[in-house]
Parts: structure tokens; C-alpha cells; sequence
């Protein structure tokens, strides 16, 4: 019987909100998938400058546009908003021509500007990530971007529009097998 692969491992244990224990697990994972896993459990834990740190580093080593996605990711976690669209756009020149990836960086940048209340740009970031999202029938990137659009709605007071994209939100993630990513969207209105 072959041992579970730690990385594997480290993302069942992070769907269960037990970050400690992946921190614990992945300490010493010299590969950069476990590496990247490793931050997004310190991100979670509010350790934002090993986070950082760590991204950065990845990026340094590997060039991947994922690593700069998620030192934007963390800075905006942080409360960094100007920094992470800086980051984003950054990330938006390295993308390869895969509308999964451009739907997840259209996200984060009408995100980011929704949270900074700018309710024209971020519109147009969270409508043109739910085009790339339906372009590449990623069921999560779909609900992702349906998650974005409903709290548009909500903060800008459109309910029966909010209302709908919170249904197909809910179902895409459930499609995708993300009962926590559907119940937080319940729990948005």
C-alpha cells in the first residue's frame, strides 16, 4: 500500500479549517506543490509575512504565475488592497492564454475593487471572470465568480439580482463538491 501523498493530505486537512496540523505536516516538504500548500496555511492563519515570503520565493524559483497570484491573494488577505492590484495586474501579463486562469485573476482584481467600493471596475472584473469561467466549465471558478457577483449585488442593493447568482452559486459549488464553499454563500443573504 502506498503512504498518501503529504500534499494530498494537506488539502483535506485544510477543508477541515486544521491549518496547524498542515503546517505540521508539510514543514521540511522540500517540493514546491507542498510549499505552496504550506502558505496558504500560514495565509489562513493571519501569518500574512511568511506567507509572503514563501510566495515570493516560489515565484523567485519557479516563475509561476500561481505564486504571484497568491502574493496577491495574501496581501489582500492582509488588507493590502492598492498592493494586490498591483500584484494582480502584474499576474494578468503572465497568464497563459487559459481562460481558468484569467477568470481566477478577473476575480481577485473585481474583488479587490469591490472591497476598495469601487462599483464600476469592480462590475466589470466580476462579469468578465464569470465569461472566462463558463468559457473554461470549471464548475468552482463558476461558483466563484457567481460568489463575487452576489456580494456586488448585495453591497450595491440589487437583491433579486444578488438572489440569483447566490442559486447558481450554491449549485456550482455543490456541483464542484465544495459543501463549505456553498455554505458560506448561504450564509452571505
Amino acid at each position: 500500500m502506498r503512504p498518501e501523498d503529504p500534499v494530498a493530505r494537506a488539502w483535506a486537512l485544510m477543508e477541515e479549517g486544521r491549518f496547524k496540523e498542515v503546517e505540521a505536516l508539510l514543514q521540511g516538504e522540500p517540493s514546491p506543490e507542498a510549499r505552496f500548500a504550506l502558505g496558504y496555511a500560514l495565509a489562513f492563519q493571519g501569518r500574512h509575512a511568511e506567507a509572503l515570503a514563501l510566495y515570493r520565493g516560489l515565484y523567485e524559483e519557479t516563475g509561476s504565475h500561481r505564486a504571484v497570484h497568491q502574493v496577491g491573494m495574501v496581501l489582500r488577505m492582509a488588507g493590502r488592497l492598492e498592493e494586490a492590484l498591483a500584484v494582480f495586474e502584474e499576474e494578468a501579463r503572465l497568464l497563459p492564454p487559459d481562460p481558468l486562469a484569467r477568470s481566477t485573476n478577473l476575480y481577485e482584481r473585481g474583488y479587490t475593487w469591490l472591497l476598495l467600493g469601487e462599483e464600476e471596475a469592480s462590475l466589470a472584473f466580476l462579469q468578465a471572470s464569470l465569461t472566462e469561467a463558463e468559457a473554461s466549465s470549471d464548475p468552482l471558478a463558476q461558483a466563484c465568480a457567481h460568489r463575487g457577483l452576489l456580494e456586488w449585488h448585495l453591497r450595491f442593493g440589487l437583491t433579486e439580482e444578488a438572489q440569483r447568482h447566490k442559486e447558481a452559486a450554491i449549485r456550482l459549488f455543490l456541483e464542484a463538491g465544495d459543501r463549505k464553499g456553498a455554505e458560506e454563500v448561504e450564509g452571505l443573504a
